[in-house]
């Protein structure tokens, strides 16, 4: 489970397949809770698809902060599965 970006508090990870799934997606983790948050793409919006333990600002901060990453955070996805769908 490689943590892709640290922040504010925050770890993105990627998980690796088998186990993960398209579409390319990120999980952010504080010490609070997670967010799986879906990467935006030419084809598709960013989408918060779940949210555990986590306070709602703290969601809102995530969503920013993959949302200000996306390029870099898509291409750790691309480097850990060949492809973005």
């Amino acid at each position: 489970m490689p943590t892709v970006l640290r922040s504010a508090g925050f770890r993105v990870l990627v998980l690796f397949p088998p186990r993960e799934h398209s579409p390319a997606h990120v999980h952010v983790v504080n010490a609070d809770g997670l967010v799986v948050i879906e990467l935006g793409t030419g084809r598709r919006s960013q989408r918060t698809v779940r949210a555990r333990g986590m306070k709602t600002s703290d969601v809102q901060r995530a969503e920013r902060l993959v949302s200000e990453n996306t390029a870099a955070l898509l291409e750790a996805w691309r480097s850990i599965h060949g492809t973005v769908d």
